[in-house]
């Protein structure tokens, strides 16, 4: 064979694998790269004739799992959630809601009690004006507990009405104690306003007072012996 014959052979042969080639990496199939929880893998995904195919190993350490091949089948353990995990603060939390209602309610109790540390002060008998002001603040502040039982959705909210309906109902037994020690008295007489601020009911009111509204506020359950 000439040297010019030799030549033309070779540029033929480097030519055909040169297409050769490029025809084999025209024809493979497309790579995608495969996402898990944030976690990337770059090509991992293989798309042949419509369908997409991962590579098992990848898979697996994609998702902090294992891997593990037996007669007829391969079988991939990814790792159990963690057991502490917190739960949803819609679960264990008041409803929106129902802290709005709430914080309401405990605004016309307040009122309510002021009135009856008023007439306390003053030492007022009960006649025609203070029993109606103290019975419209009373209903008021039922009506507001009303709607408070209505926004109550979680078992969180149902807890925390309970004790706000033990609070409207020790406020309620302070205004009648109230009103009948007012109305027990004599013209001469009046109230000493330094030791109803000392009573055991009022103590009690106002300190549950305090803790719902900063449970409300919180927005997260929780329970106080001055609220029984």
């Amino acid at each position: 064979m000439s040297k010019l014959s030799y030549f033309r052979f070779l540029a033929a042969l480097t030519a055909g694998l040169i297409f050769a080639g490029a025809g084999s990496a025209q024809n493979a199939p497309p790579k995608k790269t495969l996402v898990v929880n944030g976690r990337t893998a770059d090509g991992a995904v293989v798309q042949i004739d419509g369908h997409s195919y991962v590579d098992v190993d990848t898979l697996a350490r994609i998702m902090n799992g294992a891997v593990s091949f037996e007669p007829g089948r391969v079988i991939i353990t990814a790792p159990a959630a963690e057991a502490g995990a917190k739960p949803e603060r819609a679960e264990a939390g008041l409803s929106k809601d129902f802290a709005r209602a709430g914080i309401s309610q405990l605004a016309e109790m307040w009122e309510w009690k002021g009135a009856i540390a008023s007439a306390i002060r003053s030492g007022s008998a009960a006649g025609n004006w203070l029993g109606p002001l103290l019975a419209d603040h009373r209903a008021r502040a039922e009506e507001s507990l009303s709607r408070t039982s209505l926004a109550a959705k979680t078992e969180s909210d149902r807890k925390a009405l309970l004790l706000l309906k033990n609070e409207i109902a020790n406020l309620g037994e302070w205004d009648s104690a109230s009103q009948a020690t007012i109305q027990s008295l004599n013209a001469e007489q009046a109230v000493n306003p330094a030791a109803a601020q000392n009573d055991p009911l009022l103590v009690k009111i106002s300190e549950c007072g305090r803790f719902l509204n900063a449970m409300l506020v919180e927005g997260e359950f929780a329970d106080s012996p001055s609220c029984h």
